[in-house]
């Protein structure tokens, strides 16, 4: 197929997804927008994975097929931004796949608000294509606070403009020259590249767009990938947040940002943190501990995982009657250790519409209009990640829709208690 002129690069790293690949890519050839180049980075695979790239090559000459040694997501993705010959940059991880119409969307209000960045929202799908999340109202779009449709930057939201698009690189297109001519590369580390990627590109934006339509699928833990042994890597969490923090200071970006910095930078670390076994966590800590000898104490908080138990959270509770709010994934190892189910605990709620009416740990997932029915003494926030940017809003929900239940900030918080 020829094409005149070269508008969006799309580029994928590729690495041992025989299985998944014909599927991203056929997402990709099959776009309705067409003037496009396929830049595939093949990072050392040693299935068939670079057999089918070269198949896909053969019959479509949109291709651009590349090589290197396994080096990791991130280097494949700087090796193909250095060759990529379009006005727009997408990425695509080889396991997930488009929606039809991504691209032209995209494409369309980019041009239409002449953005940097512009953002859409994505679904969770498992290993078979099976929808497992979607319409979640804190990820990959922070709803509560976002724009949409219309454009902002970080002047309009100096203290959370990291807590409102998640750091991952693929659900945006990118003016290829607000990379370029800010120097912005992924950094040579395991894991978490992106954030610091994608941050330092929304920090440098002068207009971000954002729609909330799903329109990619987001192959979530699947067997094999990088997210199922991440917590091997756990310190690149902070190595990436300091990786963007040298570049905001070299960018005179950082005192501007620096409230924004800290709140994002302690969430990330939540996350990561929740998801390690107390082996991994006790690695980690020390690593961080090296690392960040100096901020320990304004840290501190952000790493206080070891204190929560199942007991710690049944004394914590006492005799009233609860309702947790977000079934996070810490959370539920926490509840995966009851031996047996609090009566105290009436349900948890969640926003997640796909999880409703499913159990985690003991206990039934419900939406919160639930809350109206079931008539809590209090909700207890369970939302381990960002919850520095949900609480604000959430409090005010409750204000309006449920002045008779008390909120508590969150569980994580040792000096919060019941009133």
């Amino acid at each position: 197929m020829e094409i005149v002129e070269v508008k969006i690069s799309v580029i994928i790293p590729v690495y041992n997804v025989e299985k998944y690949l014909r599927e991203c890519l056929d997402s990709v050839v099959n776009q309705t927008f067409k003037d496009i180049e396929i830049i595939c980075v093949d990072d050392g695979s040693t299935d068939k994975s670079l057999e089918i790239l070269q198949e896909y090559k053969r019959k479509d000459d949109r291709f651009v097929i590349l090589q290197q040694r396994h080096s990791g997501a991130g280097a494949a993705r700087n090796y193909g931004l250095k060759l990529a010959e379009g006005k727009y940059i997408q990425f695509l991880d080889s396991d997930d796949y488009f929606e039809p119409t991504l691209l032209e969307e995209l494409y369309t209000r980019a041009e239409k608000f002449g953005s940097d960045l512009t953002v859409c929202s994505s679904r969770k799908v498992d290993d078979e294509g099976n929808i497992t999340e979607s319409r979640n109202p804190n990820s990959p779009i922070n709803l509560d606070k976002t724009p949409l449709g219309k454009p902002f930057s970080r002047q309009d939201f100096k203290e959370d403009i990291f807590c409102l698009l998640t750091p991952i690189p693929w659900n945006k297109l990118y003016l290829k020259s607000l990379i370029l001519d800010n120097g912005i590369e992924f950094p040579p580390i395991n894991i978490c590249e992106d954030i610091a990627f994608v941050h330092a590109c929304v920090a440098c934006a002068k207009k971000i767009v954002v729609c909330d339509n799903e329109l990619i699928n987001y192959r979530y833990n699947r067997p094999g990938s990088m997210a199922t042994y991440r917590t091997h890597f756990t310190i690149d969490v902070v190595k990436s947040c300091m990786s963007l923090k040298k570049f905001l200071e070299q960018k005179g970006l950082y005192k501007e940002l620096e409230s924004a910095f800290i709140k994002a930078f302690k969430n990330h670390i939540r996350w990561d943190v929740a998801q390690c076994s107390d082996n991994e966590y006790k690695v980690f800590l020390e690593e961080f501990k090296n690392l960040m000898s100096d901020d320990w104490e304004l840290f501190k908080p952000a790493l206080r995982k070891d204190y929560i138990t199942a007991d710690y959270l049944k004394k914590f509770i006492g005799d009233k009657k609860v309702m947790l709010w977000g079934a996070s994934f810490f959370i539920q190892k926490v509840l995966a250790e009851e031996t047996e189910k609090n009566p105290n605990i009436l349900g948890i709620i969640d926003r997640n519409n796909a999880s409703w009416g499913k159990i985690c740990g003991h206990y039934m997932i419900y939406p919160p209009e639930s809350l109206y029915d079931l008539k809590p003494d209090g909700v207890i926030m369970t939302i381990w990640s960002n919850y520095e940017a949900i609480y604000p809003s959430l409090k005010e929900e409750f204000a309006q829709k449920y002045p008779e239940i008390e909120l508590l900030p969150n569980i994580f918080e040792d000096e919060v208690v019941f009133s």
